[in-house]
């Protein structure tokens, strides 16, 4: 079949298999570099690793892996700190009122819904003693025993510990250790403690990486070499950063080459959409912003400080407040604990007002050499969760603030390295008359033949008041993601303020009409519906003329479309003019990556 073409960056959207039988995808040189082109100019797609981040999980694997490998982004080292934070409770009584507001909505349903009081449910679950089931085996207990013997042998033994040894570590063996998370709300985790530098963060990051290739793909560092990686990044990206990443791939890892694609434009891919308003809810941040032909708009990125993970803490303390009979539950220290409440909420949390009245769950919890089943109620816990997601108030009761995140400026972004930055420019240009306005704007000046007497350096031209004013401009773009009350937006009013955004009519019908679901957190039952009504609300409230609203979900995994699209990308034959090869990197620098960055740099 045809494919069609991006506009802008000349790639396809939709991927015709038969044309990449031969497995190969060819490197482009530049002018200048002949002493490369003797090198294997071709790139096998087994040898491409693609590579997505995330604050919970990193998604890694060869870009012929149907599925990727999803390892913990969490690190250890053998000195301890403690980096955890208790959540206070503070939810009223009349939370119930959040959701009996839309009990009209979701099949018009007019029957009456009851809801369980907690105090009800409370004393159930206070009643409810554990029940003790037969341990496993005799040889099931040697290998528990076997594991424990493992882990404080590797405690002894090894300086660092990654993902599932991380997550068999107890109470007590966690003590020993300094846990790193060094990805938090979709940004490095970037702090004023042990492990908190720029530096830390990254030697965390590349050996949580170097992990997952050698152990979890069976792949030696040294093979690297001839390996080429692409780098899932965030829409919302600070230069320094990506400079510092590319530095990882490409001189600290030594991949052969590496790509920088971003997340929302991948999810464009991955889902077959030439254009949407991609919706991105992960575990600790939710991203926004309206992605059309391979291109994000800038102006709609905007980054909420809060996720499916958030919600997790919000069933945890609504567990709590109707005496959740697992009374050693310890989501701060136990790792198996906070494992336990995750699932519970992606088992039984919903947005179905059909279901109703308290329910009887059960679950299991193995400690050492004791298994244990609880049985417990609940009632609407399960619904008034991830309703916190579009009444933020709820949030609060985790005790974090949570930071909206939108695109920084170019002027902002200074690099000293980057001969075209808009402030080298400014600090070295020439101007006629002293007049710097086109110099702020990143215009080389234009002198011709005027003589020295009538040229000026430039050093202040009025730079305060205009820094003011950007600084003026941030701060009401990130109130314009607020509430009246000061509290962080829902997700369904940031989605309608993202695209209102647009710069025209027409590209607004367009993102209203696909809104593209993905991330972990948008797989609950209901989300996407209720989500979409929500929006038709906002839009028939507004003074604009109504615009048909679509929330799509895809069938496959939300939290790996991303992923699939940056894999089907890296295989095109339009995306060899994206491969940033290392003996570039080395010798051109920023340059290289300004020119050939699939996003406006």
């Amino acid at each position: 079949m045809t494919l069609p073409y991006c506009k802008c960056s000349n790639i396809p959207y939709f991927v015709n298999t038969s044309r990449y039988n031969n497995n190969y995808v060819q490197l482009s040189l530049p002018s200048g570099t002949d002493h490369l082109r003797t090198q294997d100019k071709s790139m096998k797609v087994q040898k491409i690793i693609v590579i997505h981040p995330g604050s919970l999980n990193l998604r890694i694997g060869r870009a012929e892996y149907h599925d990727p490998l999803q390892p913990s982004t969490i690190s250890a080292s053998s000195e301890t700190i403690q980096e955890f934070e208790e959540s206070r409770l503070h939810v009223s009584h009349s939370i119930q009122s959040h959701v009996t507001q839309y009990e009209d909505r979701g099949g018009g349903a007019k029957r009456l819904r009851i809801a369980t009081p907690p105090q009800q449910i409370a004393t159930f679950n206070r009643r409810s003693l554990p029940e003790e089931l037969p341990f496993d085996s005799a040889g099931k207990s040697e290998k528990s025993k076997m594991v424990k013997e493992d882990v404080t042998t590797t405690k002894q033994l090894k300086e660092n510990i990654f993902d599932e040894e991380i997550l068999m570590l107890g109470a007590n063996e966690i003590k020993d250790y300094n846990i790193h998370f060094p990805m938090k709300r979709g940004e490095l985790n970037l702090h004023a403690n042990v492990g908190g530098s720029f530096s830390s963060v990254l030697s965390d990051l590349e050996s949580i990486w170097a992990y997952a290739i050698e152990n979890r793909m069976a792949i030696s560092r040294k093979s690297l070499e001839q390996y080429g990686a692409v780098l899932v990044i965030n829409d919302v990206y600070n230069r320094s950063v990506l400079k510092e990443m590319v530095t990882l791939l490409l001189q600290r890892l030594r991949f052969r080459a590496c790509i920088l694609v971003q997340d929302h434009v991948c999810s464009t891919y991955g889902a077959g959409l030439g254009y949407a308003c991609v919706v991105d809810l992960g575990d600790q941040k939710c991203s926004i912003s309206c992605v059309e032909d391979g291109i994000s708009h800038p102006d709609t990125r905007v980054r909420l400080g809060y996720g499916s993970g958030d919600v997790t803490q919000v069933l945890f303390a609504l567990l709590k407040k109707c005496s959740f009979p697992y009374k050693e539950c310890n989501i701060d220290n136990d790792y198996s604990d906070a494992a336990l409440i995750k699932n519970l909420k992606e088992q039984y949390c919903h947005l179905n007002l059909e279901v109703c009245g308290a329910q009887e769950k059960t679950f299991e919890v193995r400690k050492r050499t004791k298994r244990l089943r609880y049985t417990f109620q609940m009632g609407d816990e399960c619904v008034v969760a991830p309703l916190s997601l579009f009444h933020t108030e709820l949030l609060n009761i985790t005790g974090k603030p949570k930071l909206v995140r939108l695109q920084i400026r170019c002027s902002q972004q200074s690099d000293p390295e980057d001969c075209f930055d808009a402030e080298y420019i400014r600090e070295t240009g020439r101007v006629r008359n002293g007049r710097g306005d086109q110099l702020l704007d990143g215009v080389m000046p234009i002198t011709g033949d005027t003589p020295d007497d009538e040229l000026v350096v430039v050093d202040n031209f009025d730079v305060d008041d205009r820094l003011a004013n950007v600084r003026n401009t941030d701060k009401e773009e990130q109130i314009y993601y607020s509430s009246t009350s000061g509290q962080i937006v829902s997700i369904d009013l940031a989605i309608v303020r993202s695209i209102d955004r647009c710069l025209s009519d027409d590209l607004k019908r367009k993102m209203y009409g696909s809104i593209l679901l993905v991330g972990g957190g948008s797989k609950l039952n209901g989300f996407s519906k209720w989500l979409e009504q929500k929006i038709i609300l906002h839009v028939r409230s507004g003074e604009n003329l109504p615009h048909e609203v679509n929330v799509c979900v895809k069938e496959m995994d939300a939290s790996m479309i991303a992923w699939k699209g940056a894999a089907i990308l890296s295989i095109l034959d339009s995306a060899q003019e994206l491969w940033l090869l290392a003996e570039e990197w080395e010798k051109y620098g920023l340059r290289i990556l300004r020119e050939k960055a699939s996003f406006m740099w």
